[in-house]
């Protein structure tokens, strides 16, 4: 499988802007089977704003854009055959969800609600956490799904579903990028997958600096490809399903893991 991380600068708070800046580079994309987004791709981060009334009101006016967005994450799939992957605002009734979309190829989607709000940014106060996990299948490969901060709780990304590949999106600031670094390479190696990691660049309206440090791991944590560190950019790497396999029955770590219920 050829995995396509797309890390990108975001116009926050301009939906409009950021899936018109998407679309030349999702097309340029060729030959992958799956194309990964950031956190909140089309938007940025909505807890920006210093006034809880102000956050809502752009919460509300993101949410408003989702059938959009997904929308186009399909037509993204269609052009260029490949699962496509990315976060957005996700509304229903009163309760917002940061919710993770997988649009497929055929024109059908799955996705994912992120299951832990920042708390320290205030996201729990403004998002509902989601209440299940999701493992998605496409051309032979198990996709587990998470959203930024999901990945500090290694209970929660326990693969206890025979995952292949986790892929966390995140809009995760420098300032923390080696917290970043380490934990991706942690999930890779105590669940003996391929990690996935998508991050964006640049700067938003507060000051925060994003710095990337997009990679793709294997099962053993080691590096299969890298975006260049605060640089816009599309690196493309493979997923081997049979080293995979044959890493797993030589070292099997998963059979000894602790068994729970969640």
């Amino acid at each position: 499988m050829r995995i396509t991380l797309v890390q990108s600068s975001l116009c926050w708070g301009d939906v409009e802007g950021n899936l018109a800046a998407f679309d030349p580079k999702i097309t340029q994309i060729a030959g992958s089977d799956l194309i990964l987004l950031p956190e909140m791709f089309a938007s940025g981060s909505i807890l920006l704003k210093n006034e809880e009334g102000e956050t809502r009101r752009e919460i509300e006016r993101t949410a408003a854009c989702y059938e959009k967005i997904r929308e186009r994450m399909g037509e993204w799939a269609r052009q260029t055959g490949a699962l496509v992957i990315g976060s957005t605002v996700y509304g229903k009734g009163e309760k917002f969800y940061n919710r993770m979309i997988a649009a497929f190829p055929g024109g059908t989607y799955g996705f994912y609600d992120k299951r832990h709000g920042f708390s320290m940014a205030g996201e729990n106060r403004f998002i509902t956490a989601g209440q299940r996990q999701t493992v998605l299948e496409f051309r032979g490969v198990k996709i587990a799904l998470f959203i930024c901060y999901d990945l500090r709780f290694p209970v929660w990304s326990r693969n206890t579903q025979g995952y292949d590949l986790a892929v966390y999106a995140a809009n995760w600031p420098a300032s923390r990028r080696e917290a970043w670094n380490i934990l991706l390479r942690a999930r890779a190696v105590e669940n003996q997958c391929y990690v996935a990691g998508v991050n964006c660049v640049g700067r938003d309206p507060g000051g925060n600096v994003y710095s990337g440090d997009s990679v793709l791991l294997n099962a053993k944590g080691e590096i299969v490809v890298a975006c260049p560190t605060e640089e816009e950019s599309l690196v493309t790497g493979e997923l081997s399903p049979d080293e995979l396999d044959s890493f797993r029955k030589k070292f099997p770590v998963l059979a000894d893991r602790d068994h729970f219920l969640l």
